[in-house]
């Protein structure tokens, strides 16, 4: 125990840091074999959300380890699982949280308390009752008694209103209370000790207030009968919690007349900002909207209240200006006037450096004081130093006796004004305001430094409010201040004697040291010996009495709900005293639809314990909550497959290197080789394209082939590649079986070399000796003729021999030849300039001095002019003479070449131009490069076609993997490649009858399509694919859980369907059942760049290996290293073993770990040579496969697919995941009140007999009533234990399915950005809303609900019976109805208020178009066809209006035709009812001139409904005065018509002060 300011956190600090070594270890958890199972971490408890940020931030500076803050405000922490925490376990090893969450981790059994060092409880006073510190330690640390240390803070154990002084034992049992339930001792060291000379005197400031205000203190009481004779508790449910904030605006206003005074009451009722503005706002919730009763709209009770209170409060407000203007009483409380005057006399004698915090009991006068403390220091000279601001107090996590003291909504203010209580503390403590109003929030806890002035303006209730507020005055010289009224005095005194009694005798009591205390005979409370806590065999989690009612509360709120339904537990109390029971009601969407009665206990409040206990035991054997209790279907899944790897790697470790089976890491010596031909011709783009291609003038060989360990697919697909000289079409032929000897495929390997590395110069390659890693051949073949004249292709090993000759391995270069004597045999030659290199020619620069001749000049020689803009009349014979150059033969012919390409990028079509010869060339002057040019120019190719090659490989090897167990045959349908990957489907609705099954051929080609992102840039793309895939993923899924969950809610399907089809799941599962990523490509390759050739390696992966061999041959490290250099040394030599193994797998040798080999190999290899993937790209190549599969193959084949990767997340009874086929071909599932009691059947059947207008209007007879009867049910009406919920997911799939499968085929000009749109529109609830109206189902919905009627009656009060139709047929997708709400004009664009206007079509009605449509499927057999011809003549305007320009909303087309538009949200007087939005248009300039701003205010309760209807109000106004075809002209010089732009609103000189107040009078007027 320390005075406030004495450094209870400093003692924190030092009793974690002498511990701080235990706190470093892994948890050992599930997740974390290896962790230890002895871990701990710190935790430091607090009562207040606010105070966790402010000790965190102290902790962090002195400490040096993570501090993790949790608190309410912590994303989604209540759903946190076990997973989730040992995460944060993980990262963090001091947790700053609130006590409520500490307490529900322990009751989770996320952790034990043995798992805790060190635990801190902040402000630990609070431990008594049942308190949540309480809890903690009386059911959860004491029993399991561990040896972490706790540490309590306080400033005072007493923190009760009347302590008895004179006797001593009170005190002593407070303490020992405390004692024994932290099992620790009460200390104040004497180290710590604060200095008493150092605190504040208490002064006393004396007023008289008894005869001020008595005018309007009469008054008054007048306004105090209207609630008189209420009982709160008779009232609605609905409408107490509204009555009781209405009520406490009429019970403030006395205490601000006398605590304040008039003046602030007229200031504080008026303002824009005020109380008459805040209880108009209260009055619009639609909480007390008007209910119908007998078929008439009567309004609510409180509602009423609160218009008499309106007209009371605007009465008085006149009364109180009517006072002011007769003198009748002066503008200050003489209790104000006096806390103005100390404030003034502080300012003056510290020359403005004072700062000041002034306690005030309650809220309505705080804010009340700040509003008119502002208003004096803008009106009053001598006040303009009084800079304020003020906090008001919360609700701490842990108790909830004040949130049960607030009404609703003034729960809901006061979490509005934590958001800007730190912005007030830090400007106060920054200096930027110097006078802090607060209630008791600023008491305890939050640290406010730099303060010398504290100010009682109340007297402190209790002890620990004396203290802790004398403790708020730090800076020296401080001052303690009281005020007291004179008729108190006496009393107040002998208080202030009684708090210094206290004082002294707590420093008694408190010890530095001492024996052990007994705490043996503490009871617990009556509560844990009555009701056992909850707890499941095998779980950690122990859930006691007190946490029962929190946790049954939680799993409703959870319950999936709309506006209209209420998902609170009801309960009823039965019995007497000493004898009582509650009997618990659950909400309708729970599966439990009996009552649950608990055990006969000695009060209510035990006996509502026993119930929730016995609630919470029912809803666990229901398999609603789980073995912790709380909600499953609101939690992750904990169980989706785990990534085997913490460092991200997500599926098989082979994912970046795209090579075939068939060429993976095959031995080329040991088996029959196939021979193919790789044919090629060329469509040249120039008709007088000369260049020899196909075939050269002084060689044999014909083409280039492959040699492979396997054969290709048969038939292969031709395919082109796009050269810039034309179009080269390619066809692979096989040709021969063949076995070749070593020293041939050793020469065969070298050609790979020659051809790739010395002559296409592919940067960055090398080769190892014996490695396995793409193992086919490339090779030059040339026709010979056998015995019967017959001609083959046979591999060409005289030109390999030959090209071996005049390679020079000594200087890694080229043997050039020298060029023939006439000029027509150089054609077909690649020439070098040699005198560029006269010394050597490996250099790097040789690539841009090599030529292909392409002709003979038919006019130029030597002795010519050099062409080009040369004026000297230079000739080639002159020109190189001048470089040193001889010419032997000055009449030589020239010979018209190009240079060299190094660009390999052949794939994609359109970059071919104008073939053009671009030089001359003397031949003399040049060699010849052993490689023809016809050669080398199908070399050039040969990176793109065999990419290509390896592509289409990949593609045959997916489509097997996917479709060999279904006996179907795999061939190719058509044999030219560019008839593939068309998106032109025909009759895809067929597609989804379920009955029918494919017996064709699967084309693999096309599962091409399906693999390739649209980041290859291929000309076709996965997009329209997987969006068609995730639509039918999305239907199937939801029938499937439809099927198997047929007594669960909507909120467990939502939650299984989305772990089934999210990324995650798709990319794990599909990686381990098909291995999918190795096929998958996913980046714009340039086969020159981002490909490796056959049996070659990167060179970064051959010296990698290399250096790892020189550092494995010494084993030793070298003398004189130091720690830091050994500890690199030995990360290297790890690194470098782990290349050995890499070597090992790539010589095929046996290793440790093909995984880790092979990911090390990855490593090695350049980033560029690979293709990395990310979840969502795997997810989206499954989906696009499947929708491949769909639009191909049909509904059954594609459910087959979706099994095939076993897809579903549910566990079936005998263990295992269920698969979909087993469920979505059984019968069509009874509608769900078949399950229900007779009673509620016969009540169906007499309910359908209603709907016979509605199957009439829908177009379909229902076979069985009872569908659709379900799918008008709402969750209120009560007769039926049905909801349309179930339908409407249902009926969701099935629509989207429908639509998207409509629109793929008639729009294959449509990509998936377009799709999503033109979905959205046909789908989106304005557009149901319409439907629904149109059909009339709204008609026929059952309901209770006053709610859901006012909501209903309040938007058809939008329309005459006309204009609704209108709106009906209309094609416009506005959100909300504009027209009926504004008429803005060029003169005047008031401010709208919504009040409660319903200005958007309730989201009801588009559910119950879906739940139709879900009821028709069922009811029909589930034939899509049926539902179809049912459903088209209800969307079919909308989709013919808007499937060739899906239509915007009015945000976007303001954003597109006013891009300079501003908007902004603005927060008005108990915005947790209001928000205002505003919209601005204009202010552009126009030649020179800026163009009048036209700005749209609308008040509403909702903010995205307020921004809509501004947006709204800006595009009609837009297409009615701005827009450029229109033909009203605004003069930009002018602004709206009747407004003067330099005046400010109609009435109000922006220059005059408020209303009725001299701004040079000051408070000398009291």
């Amino acid at each position: 125990m320390l005075p406030t300011g004495a450094g209870k956190t400093y003692v924190a600090v030092l009793l974690i840091r002498h511990f701080l070594h235990e706190v470093f270890t892994d948890p050992l958890w599930e997740g974390n074999r290896n962790g230890d199972p002895n871990w701990k971490r710190t935790f430091f408890l607090v009562n207040q959300v606010t105070l966790v940020g402010q000790q965190a931030k102290v902790l962090r500076s002195h400490l040096g380890v993570q501090v993790a803050e949790i608190s309410g405000n912590s994303k989604n922490v209540d759903n946190w699982d076990k997973a989730s925490w040992y995460q944060q376990f993980k990262k963090s090893q001091l947790f700053v949280m609130t006590a409520a969450i500490f307490r529900d981790l322990l009751a989770n059994g996320f952790i034990k308390a043995r798992n805790v060092n060190v635990l801190i409880l902040d402000e630990c006073h609070h431990v008594k009752k049942n308190h949540t510190m309480t809890v903690i330690m009386r059911d959860y640390w004491n029993v399991e008694q561990p040896p972490g240390r706790v540490l309590g803070l306080t400033a005072s154990v007493v923190d009760e209103k009347n302590v008895n002084t004179d006797n001593t034992r009170g005190i002593e049992q407070l303490i020992n209370n405390l004692q024994a339930i932290l099992k620790a001792r009460l200390i104040t060291p004497k180290e710590f000790t604060f200095d008493e000379s150092l605190l504040p005197s208490p002064e006393i400031r004396k007023f008289d207030t008894a005869k001020y205000g008595i005018h309007l203190l009469t008054c008054l009481s007048n306004i105090e009968t209207v609630f008189a004779g209420v009982d709160t508790k008779e009232l609605p449910v609905e409408e107490q919690s509204p009555y009781r904030h209405i009520k406490k605006f009429a019970t403030s206003l006395p205490k601000i007349i006398r605590e304040v005074g008039v003046d602030s009451l007229l200031t504080y009722l008026t303002s824009d900002r005020g109380l008459i503005v805040e209880l108009d706002n209260l009055l619009c919730n639609e909480i007390l909207a008007p209910i119908e009763v007998d078929g008439k709209t009567q309004e609510r009770f409180t509602y009423m209240i609160g218009k008499v209170l309106k007209n009371k409060l605007q009465q008085l407000s006149n009364i109180a200006m009517h006072v002011l203007e007769e003198s009748k009483e002066v503008r200050m409380a003489p209790k104000f006037y006096s806390l103005v005057k100390l404030i003034l006399e502080l300012q003056a004698t510290s020359n403005n450096t004072s700062r000041i915090i002034v306690f005030i009991e309650t809220r309505r006068v705080v804010q009340a004081m700040y509003s008119y403390i502002r208003e004096l220091a803008d009106k009053v000279k001598s006040c303009q130093n009084m800079k304020v601001a003020y906090v008001l107090g919360g609700t701490s996590s842990g108790e909830l006796q004040d949130r049960q003291n607030m009404s609703e909504f003034e729960f809901a203010e006061m979490e509005v004004a934590k958001k800007k209580q730190e912005r007030a503390l830090l400007n106060f403590r920054e200096g930027k305001c110097n006078i802090l109003l607060a209630t008791s929030v600023v008491e305890e806890g939050l640290d406010i430094p730099a303060c010398n002035v504290v100010i009682r303006y109340d007297f402190p209730q209790t002890y620990r409010a004396f203290v802790q507020s004398r403790g708020r005055a730090r800076q020296k010289p401080a001052r303690f201040v009281f005020f007291i009224p004179e008729h108190e005095m006496a009393e107040r005194k002998m208080l202030l004697d009684k708090f210094n009694k206290v004082e002294k005798l707590l420093t008694s009591f408190a010890v530095s040291s001492g024996e052990e205390l007994d705490f043996d005979d503490v009871e617990d409370s009556d509560y844990s010996r009555l009701i056992a806590p909850l707890q499941i065999e095998g779980s950690p989690a122990k859930i006691t009495a007190i946490d029962c009612i929190q946790r049954l509360n939680f799993y409703c709120e959870q319950l999936p709900k709309d506006e209209y339904t209420s998902n609170r537990p009801v309960d009823t109390l039965e019995g007497g005293p000493g004898a009582y029971t509650t009997t618990i009601v659950l909400p309708k969407l729970c599966p439990i639809d009996h009552p649950i009665k608990g055990d006969r206990m000695p009060n209510k409040k035990l006996a509502k314990m026993s119930a929730a206990r016995n609630a919470l035991w029912a809803l666990w054997e229901a398999g609603e909550l789980s073995d912790v209790f709380l909600p499953i279907f609101r939690q992750k899944e904990s169980d989706t497959l785990p990534i085997e790897s913490e460092e991200g790697r997500t599926v098989t470790v082979d994912q970046k290197l795209k090579v075939p089976t068939i060429f993976w890491r095959k031995d080329l010596g040991s088996q029959e080789l196939f021979l193919y031909s790789i044919r090629v011709s060329l469509e040249p783009n120039s008709p007088d394209f000369k260049e020899y291609f196909v075939q050269g003038k002084s060689h044999k060989v014909v083409c280039f082939g492959i040699i492979t360990t396997e054969k290709l697919p048969e038939p292969f697909p031709v395919f082109d590649v796009f050269p810039r000289y034309g179009t080269v079409t390619v066809r692979f032929v096989f040709e021969k079986t063949l076995e070749v000897p070593p020293a041939s495929l050793n020469r065969m390997k070298w050609f790979q070399e020659a051809l790739f590395i010395h002559t296409l110069e592919i940067k960055a390659l090398s080769s190892i000796l014996n490695a396995r890693f793409k193992d086919f051949l490339v090779v030059p073949l040339c026709m010979k003729r056998g015995l019967k004249k017959s001609a083959t292709l046979e591999v060409d090993t005289r030109f390999i021999e030959q090209l071996r000759k005049q390679w020079d391995s000594e200087h890694n270069h080229w043997k050039y030849g020298n060029i023939p004597e006439k000029e027509e045999d150089c054609v077909d030659c690649v020439l070098f300039a040699h005198y560029k290199f006269p010394t050597h020619h490996n250099n790097n620069l040789i690539g841009s001095f090599l030529y292909v001749v392409e002709g003979v000049s038919e006019t130029m020689t030597a002795e010519s002019r050099l062409q080009g803009k040369r004026e000297d009349g230079m000739t080639y014979l002159q020109y190189h003479k001048d470089k040193g150059q001889e010419i032997s033969r000055p009449g030589q012919k020239l010979l018209t070449a190009r240079n060299v390409t190094r660009h390999y990028e052949y794939l994609s079509g359109g970059k071919a131009g104008q073939y053009k010869i671009n030089m001359l060339l003397v031949g003399e002057i040049h060699q010849v490069h052993p490689m023809p040019s016809s050669l080398w120019n199908q070399a050039t190719c040969l990176p793109s076609i065999l990419w290509r090659l390896e592509t289409c490989l990949l593609a045959h090897e997916l489509t097997n993997t996917l479709y060999k167990e279904t006996e179907l045959t795999i061939t190719l349908l058509a044999s030219k490649y560019n008839d593939y990957f068309r998106e032109e489907v025909s009759n895809l609705m067929a597609k989804l009858q379920r009955n029918q099954r494919y017996n064709g051929p699967i084309d693999w080609l096309e599962t091409l399509h399906a693999i390739t992102h649209k980041a290859c840039k291929s000309g076709y793309s996965l997009e329209r694919l997987e969006y068609l895939g995730d639509r039918f993923l999305k239907f199937v899924s939801t029938l499937y859980y439809y099927r198997v969950m047929p007594d669960k809610h909507e909120g467990w399907l939502s939650r299984f369907r989305s772990e089934m089809v999210c990324n995650k799941n798709l990319a794990i599962r599909c990686s381990r059942t098909l291995s999918l990523p190795r096929y998958i490509l996913n980046k714009n390759v340039d086969p020159g760049k981002h490909w490796i050739p056959p049996t070659l390696l990167p060179e970064r992966v051959v010296k990698g290996l290399a250096t790892a061999a020189q550092l494995l041959e010494n084993p030793c490290d070298p003398e004189g290293l130091t720690d830091k250099e050994r500890e690199q040394m030995h990360v290297q030599r790890k690194s470098a073993l782990q290349c050995a193994e890499v070597d090992k797998f790539l010589k095929a040798e046996p290793v440790e770990s093909v995984e880790e080999s092979l990911e090390k190999l990855c490593d090695l290899i350049p980033d560029e040579l690979l293709q990395r993937l990310s979840i969502k790209d795997i997810a989206d190549s499954m989906e696009s496969l499947i929708g491949l599969c769909v639009s191909r193959y049909g509904y059954k084949m594609a459910v087959e697919l979706i099994d095939k990767i076993a897809i579903s997340t549910f566990e079936g009874t005998e263990g295992g995941p269920r698969l979909l086929g087993d469920y979505l071909y059984q019968p069509t599932p009874a509608p769900v009140i078949y399950s229900k009691s007779e009673s509620q059947q016969r009540i169906g059947r007499a309910r359908c007999r209603d709907l016979a207008g509605l199957q009439e209007t829908l177009g379909y007879t229902f076979r069985e009533p009872l569908y659709l009867l379900e799918a008008v049910t709402h969750a209120t009406f009560t007769d039926i234990d049905v909801c349309y919920q179930r339908l409407e997911f249902l009926g969701d799939a099935v629509l989207d399915v429908l639509m998207v499968f409509k629109f793929y085929e008639e729009k294959p000009e449509y990509d998936q950005g377009e799709l999503s749109k033109l979905l959205s529109s046909l789908v989106c609830n304005t557009t149901l809303s319409k439907v629904c109206i149109q059909l009339g189902i709204h008609r026929y919905l059952l309901y209770t609900s006053p709610e859901l009627y006012s909501t209903l009656a309040r938007f058809y009060a939008n329309f005459e019976e006309q204009e609704l139709k209108e709106w009906v047929s209309s094609m416009t997708l506005e959100r909300v109805i504009v027209g009926s709400i504004a008429s803005d004009t060029l003169e005047e664009q008031p401010v709208v208020d919504l009040d409660s206007k319903v200005v958007q079509a309730p989201k009801l009605l588009g559910d119950l178009v879906e739940a139709v449509i879900g009821a028709i499927y069922l009811d029909c057999g589930e034939d899509m066809e049926v539902v179809w011809r049912v459903i088209w003549p209800w969307f079919s305007k909308f989709y013919n209006a808007y499937r060739d320009n899906p239509p915007q909303n009015p945000r976007d087309l303001v954003n597109l035709r006013c891009p300079g538009n501003r908007r902004e949200v603005l927060d008005l007087p108990g915005n947790q009812f209001k928000v205002c939005a505003k919209v601005s248009i204009g202010g552009d300039y126009v030649k020179g001139k800026q163009t009048p701003v036209y700005e749209f205010v609308t008040t509403g309760r909702d903010r995205e409904t307020a921004m809509d209807v501004c947006f709204g109000r800006a595009w009609v106004f837009y297409k009615n005065f701005l827009d450029p075809d229109r033909a009203v002209v605004v003069d930009p010089q002018e602004g709206p018509s009747g407004m003067d732009p330099q005046e400010g609103p109609s009435g109000v000189d922006p220059r005059e002060g408020p209303s009725g107040v001299d701004p040079r009078e000051g408070p000398s007027g009291s």
